[in-house]
């Protein structure tokens, strides 16, 4: 099968929160973990997923993968694919291609 992947997936375990709308206006927010990750999208591992075709917004904490200081990588990005849990205990999730990420430094949370 040939490879049509733009961009080098590299594995990466690390927490991600995530948003995105719905077509009523209400604004949905979910935790989850990156399965994998490259400069052209993401997979997030989790219990809540968007819809395909869905944007969303994503930030990923590099700091808590053990691999990374203090930077935390902020994405939007189209949903492109989700693949539901099995009864075999195989996790689900959904893939993200991303139209827009950076590295930022975390805020201080307000004392």
């Amino acid at each position: 099968m040939m490879e049509r992947r733009r961009h080098q997936r590299h594995e990466l375990a690390a927490p991600v929160r995530y948003e995105w709308e719905l077509p009523d206006g209400t604004v949905r927010q979910a935790t989850g973990i990156t399965r994998d990750f490259s400069a052209g999208g993401l997979f997030v591992i989790g219990d809540d997923f968007p819809p395909v075709g869905t944007q969303g917004e994503f930030e990923v904490d590099l700091e808590a993968s053990s691999l990374f200081s203090a930077v935390n990588v902020r994405a939007k990005g189209l949903i492109n694919r989700v693949e539901a849990s099995d009864a075999a205990g195989g996790v689900g999730g959904f893939g993200v291609s991303a139209r827009r990420m950076r590295l930022e430094k975390p805020t201080l949370p307000a004392s």
